[in-house]
């Protein structure tokens, strides 16, 4: 998809509320990535930006109408939630989702994304042809300030760790009447956003598991199967009874063995809505998931192996000797 064509299309438009559209949109990737598969999350992501910001212009219409100090703040939290979700992607080593993300940033009022992790410039993202000056020297914290004669405003946030900072231009609000291009705009994003859902809606089919009887998804592994339907897991033809959270993690990792899931992956699909859950949790489910396996089956422990440094994955019954007695 050309995004420079939908760029041109809202460059007039309201400037002050894609801020919190293209956040929220960030803030779903995470959620929901680890459920769908990256394809599927990235299209549905793309499909809530570009339908949030119809509705954004088709209410809003006219820019201006916020002050620039609010306007200031708000890029100062819309830039540090992107950071903050960077250094999280550059210490796993995940750089194309943090490539995809500086993309979407360019649906919003941003016109610049430039990462650099320990001196490096590892992602530059921009419309047309800027060319910001190079810094003299990294931030030690996060500021903004406009520039090219108040065009633009800029954003710098540390990431942390020493020469890694993340660079954002973003356009300042619109001033005066509305944008003749604001009617062609809604109408293309609303257009591009239900095509980007429904592809959404097709790549996640792809990820489903099998379903028995037409209604009840089954998961396979082995001879481990976890009926999602009656919740039933049964390994080697026996039954095992498993706590809510203990089933949800089996799931996890069930539904694509021999991946290993990170903790910050585990966190995410098990506890999204929680401030305080941390890598302590995610060892205690494991530790209580592989108790409860071995308790069934003497040897099932090895079920769930630890890949050190990185994280979790599952193995068949049949990979670690067990088999139906």
């Amino acid at each position: 998809m050309n995004l420079n064509g939908i760029n041109a299309a809202v460059k007039g438009g309201s400037k002050d509320v894609d801020i919190l559209v293209v956040r929220t949109a960030l803030v779903y990737l995470l959620a929901v990535e680890a459920r769908m598969g990256k394809a599927a999350a990235l299209a549905l992501t793309l499909g809530i930006t570009l339908i949030g910001g119809a509705v954004a212009l088709a209410l809003l219409g006219r820019g201006g109408a916020g002050e620039f100090e609010a306007f200031r703040d708000r890029s100062l939290d819309y830039v540090a939630a992107f950071a903050e979700a960077a250094a999280g992607w550059l210490a796993e080593g995940e750089r194309g989702t943090l490539e995809d993300a500086a993309r979407f940033m360019l649906l919003g009022s941003a016109v610049l994304v430039e990462v650099v992790w320990r001196g490096e410039e590892v992602v530059r993202e921009g419309r047309g042809d800027l060319s910001p000056p190079a810094l003299a020297a990294p931030p030690s914290g996060a500021r903004a300030a406009t520039v090219e004669g108040g065009e633009f405003l800029e954003v710098l946030y540390p990431l942390g760790d020493e020469g890694s900072y993340v660079r954002v231009w973003l356009e300042v609000p619109f001033q005066g009447g509305r944008s003749p291009w604001a009617p062609i705009a809604v109408g293309i994003l609303a257009f591009l956003g239900m095509g980007a859902l429904g592809g959404s809606v097709y790549l996640a089919r792809g990820r489903r598991p099998s379903t028995a009887g037409g209604t009840r998804a089954l998961i396979e592994v082995g001879s481990l199967t976890i009926d999602e339907g009656s919740k039933e897991v049964r390994l080697c033809g026996r039954t095992v009874k498993l706590s809510p959270k203990q089933y949800a993690l089996l799931v996890l990792l069930a539904r694509e063995p021999g991946r290993v899931f990170s903790d910050r992956e585990i966190l995410r699909e098990l506890w999204p809505d929680s401030r305080y859950a941390n890598s302590k949790d995610v060892k205690q489910y494991v530790y209580l998931l592989r108790r409860r396996l071995g308790e069934v089956m003497p040897g099932a422990e090895a079920l769930i192996a630890t890949v050190p440094g990185f994280g979790y994955k599952l193995l068949s019954p049949e990979e670690i000797g067990l088999t139906e007695r």
